[in-house]
């Protein structure tokens, strides 16, 4: 699937333990196609990126088409997970 540039999305990175995920809104700044991966961006936030590198949980991201940080943040706290937003 070839997603559009400019697009908004949401970025999970969710943490091992169940403890802890942070998330991190941003938009699609580039699809290219290369032979790793069926589904490929380059991902523009305004966070730091130094800043993220520190916070990151795990090693996996959840991108989801769209804005669902709040949405994210609500369901998530409810099995008592939490959640930090990075911007």
């Amino acid at each position: 699937m070839k997603m559009l540039i400019g697009q908004t999305i949401t970025n999970i990175m969710p943490g091992f333990e169940f403890k802890r995920n942070v998330g991190l809104p941003g938009k699609i700044v580039d699809n290219p196609f290369l032979d790793i991966c069926r589904s490929q961006i380059d991902v523009a936030f305004s966070c730091d990126s130094k800043r993220v590198a520190e916070e990151m949980p795990g090693f996996h991201w959840i991108t989801a088409y769209g804005d669902y940080i709040k949405e994210y943040g609500y369901a998530i706290n409810k099995p008592g997970i939490k959640f930090e937003v990075l911007t």
